[in-house]
């Protein structure tokens, strides 16, 4: 960590808009493109690709695809996430509510590293403050691409990623546990009432 560098994102990625839509995605027709939305992701920093609807797109412009090379960022509301894209599962756009962050060499800076900095308390600290807006906080692209990063060499951005994606599964598991847990003792509660009752009988 000792050979870390501070850059800001604009220096190491490229930040782009998501697909510009006038209307509502729910009146899209069908098609063959995935059309990521903010509904479609949750606080671990996952998408949930299957509930992704798959739309065609009304404009015949190339939209900007997106790649595992990539990771979005959820621009709009009080959670501002990175999400990392290492399943894209076909043809996918985004909403406009995110950006679009492409490292410019993916092969030294990791998508899903970005994606971990990014969700730290550091870089969310310095999303609050620059985010403008009441009603509805919104992070503008100079701010994003003037974000200050720690950049180590790639081992270290593995290591890292590594770190993070245990850190999520550790969750998950213990969030089954919990529900499970709850789903016992809730089975207990009725068992013990149901006796109770059969008792005044």
């Amino acid at each position: 960590m000792d050979d870390a560098k501070v850059l800001q994102l604009g220096q190491v990625a490229r930040v782009s808009a998501g697909y510009p839509l006038r209307g509502s995605a729910s009146t899209l027709p069908d098609g063959g493109v995935h059309f990521v939305q903010l509904q479609h992701v949750d606080t671990d920093a996952d998408i949930d690709w299957s509930a992704v609807p798959r739309v065609s797109l009304p404009s015949k412009r190339e939209p900007h695809w997106l790649t595992s090379n990539d990771l979005i960022f959820s621009a709009r509301g009080t959670r501002t996430l990175a999400y990392p894209l290492p399943n894209v599962p076909g043809p996918a756009v985004c909403a406009p509510q995110f950006f679009v962050v492409s490292p410019k060499q993916p092969e030294k800076v990791l998508p899903e590293y970005l994606a971990w900095q990014i969700n730290q308390r550091p870089c969310q600290e310095y999303l609050a403050q620059r985010a403008t807006g009441t009603t509805i906080p919104n992070v503008r692209r100079q701010a994003l691409e003037e974000m200050p990063l720690a950049i180590p060499p790639i081992e270290a951005q593995r290591t890292l990623v590594d770190l993070w994606r245990l850190s999520r599964n550790e969750r998950a598991l213990l969030s089954r546990l919990i529900e499970n847990r709850k789903q016992q003792l809730d089975a207990l509660a009725f068992g013990l009432l149901q006796v109770a009752e059969r008792q005044k009988i």
